[in-house]
């Protein structure tokens, strides 16, 4: 009796484990955030036209910025509704690039970490959905210009943190959502699906 009690645990065990590996794939990156600190990654935005702003941008980052924010018109269901000459009330997104070392209280050069930052996303406009959902009214993206070295980096990195910006996480597929040096400057089908899903 006592053999087949543990025998059944193990089959609940097993079979709990299996679903739980199938639900979440470890491949799949997040959309949306739900619980703490909404002001990072990555409530999605909050509607369905994107507008954004540029314009303290070196030159070079402002193109990898504009190829960011046309492959997320083309790839997605999102609407980039333009360019915006200044950040007014309906601005969704914001970017900026500087030689950071400590800003957002993140070591952005890897002098205390070890660990370097090209770039980052955070949502400085959040707002509270019916049942706990977050969404972001406007996101700021920074750009490290220490490692904004060429036109590979620059996209890749502007693809990524847009992508945070609309509510993406990272992934381990073939993507610009992908962490650490990647070059790919696109989303996958699996991004694609998290945005076009929700609009």
């Amino acid at each position: 009796m006592r053999k087949s009690a543990l025998a059944l645990l193990f089959a609940v065990v097993t079979t709990a484990s299996a679903a739980v590996t199938t639900a979440i794939p470890a491949t799949a990156n997040t959309f949306g955030f739900y619980a703490w600190h909404p002001t990072w990654c990555c409530p999605k935005t909050d509607n369905r036209d994107v507008y954004w702003n540029a314009s303290t941008l070196t030159t070079n980052m402002l193109y990898a910025a504009d190829y960011g924010m046309a492959n997320l018109d083309y790839q997605t269901d999102l609407r980039i509704g333009g360019y915006d000459s200044s950040a007014g009330t309906h601005t969704d997104v914001v970017m900026f690039d500087a030689y950071y070392v400590d800003y957002w209280g993140k070591d952005w050069d890897g002098s205390s970490t070890g660990k370097n930052l090209t770039g980052s996303t955070k949502c400085v406009r959040v707002l509270a959905q019916i049942g706990g959902e977050y969404t972001c009214d406007r996101a700021e993206l920074r750009f490290d210009l220490a490692d904004m070295t060429n036109t590979t980096v620059r996209r890749k990195t502007a693809c990524h943190e847009i992508g945070h910006s609309i509510g993406l996480g990272h992934t381990n597929l073939t993507s610009c959502m992908k962490a650490g040096t990647s070059t790919t400057a696109t989303y996958s089908s699996h991004d694609r699906s998290h945005i076009n899903g929700a609009w």
